[in-house]
């Protein structure tokens, strides 16, 4: 029989191979064999401090899919409650899907989600702070940390309450995953137990990206977990597309920074003239003073972008609010 190394023996051979005192490099030596063996026989390296299991998978650029996705999402609920939402990604990490389910709470709403054409699906899964406060906020109540949590699951009534709330998540992961393929996500249903859900084997590795969300003070976690063999379709596709020329990266994320452009908020403002002053005119104005502007009220504006002259317009009225057509581009406007 074969020796087994103590423990002991163990610690002192992973210690020497940290520091050097064993040659784990020299692959292919060989070793002469004992008298009455025939043949030599050949080394193979194992490494004993990297898991080649689902901790060590990884999707290039998933970061940039799941930042995307947040940052849409947030404004998704923003818009639905009226009230500041910022979405943040915390974390992402590969694990078994046991491991996850050892962290997550079990009390909070789960969609289920599927996602075509990548096999597998995947979950929304939103902690039960969060998940409590939405069913307050959507019947009308306040969006406070102090949300009262029930100890126990989430009834088929509140889960009914958000589901609105989940699905609205679908069309922001589809904007999301563009970068990297045209998918389309739906949900299936929103249960309350995890430990119930048939997803995947408890083996079966998975990527859990978790979110902080914030909305007014309310603070909770939201988790996407997708298999890794939803995703392995997109990191094939990536090793495809391992060496594109230049041109065509910079027209993706040129097309990119174009999409992301037309969503951004920039400040406005119609100037008909400016006035320099005294303080001590200023101090001297009564009700009833008229300022002269030194211009005649059918005078251009100056559209003013971002503190910055760029058009030339006409006040007016539209709707009854007030209004200004642009008439044209001031030349070389900064």
């Amino acid at each position: 029989m074969e020796k087994i190394l103590s423990k002991e023996e163990i610690a002192d051979l992973l210690s020497a191979v940290r520091h050097g005192d064993v040659d784990v490099e020299s692959v292919g030596s060989e070793f002469e064999a004992a008298p009455g063996e025939a043949g030599t026989s050949m080394a193979e390296t194992c490494n004993l401090f990297q898991s080649a299991g689902p901790e060590s998978w990884k999707l290039k650029n998933y970061d940039l899919i799941l930042d995307n996705f947040a940052r849409n999402y947030a404004l998704s609920l923003s818009t639905r409650f009226q009230r500041a939402a910022h979405i943040k990604l915390e974390a992402m990490e590969s694990m078994p899907f046991d491991a996850l389910l050892q962290r997550l709470s079990g009390r909070g709403a789960i969609g289920v989600l599927q996602l075509e054409p990548l096999t597998g699906g995947g979950l929304l899964v939103f902690d039960e702070q969060l998940s409590f406060a939405l069913v307050e906020m959507v019947l009308g109540g306040s969006s406070d940390d102090q949300t009262l949590i029930p100890n126990r699951g989430m009834s088929a009534i509140e889960l009914n309450v958000i589901r609105d709330v989940i699905n609205s998540a679908c069309p922001e992961l589809n904007k999301g995953f563009l970068q990297l393929q045209e998918i389309k996500a739906s949900l299936v249903e929103v249960v309350s137990n995890l430990r119930l859900l048939n997803f995947v084997g408890s083996e079966v590795g998975v990527v859990a990206a978790r979110f902080k969300v914030s909305i007014d003070s309310l603070e909770g976690d939201i988790t996407l977990v997708v298999p890794h063999s939803a995703l392995e379709p997109l990191q094939k596709k990536q090793q495809i597309k391992a060496v594109p020329t230049s041109v065509v990266q910079n027209s993706k994320w040129q097309s990119l920074v174009c999409d992301e452009l037309d969503h951004m908020e920039v400040e406005i403002e119609a100037i008909l003239a400016t006035l320099s002053l005294r303080v001590r005119d200023i101090l001297n104005f009564q009700v009833g003073d008229v300022i002269d502007l030194g211009c005649k009220p059918d005078t251009p504006l100056q559209v003013m972008i971002e503190k910055r002259p760029k058009f030339l317009g006409l006040a007016g009225v539209q709707g009854g609010k007030k209004a200004i057509r642009v008439m044209g581009r001031i030349p070389n406007g900064g």
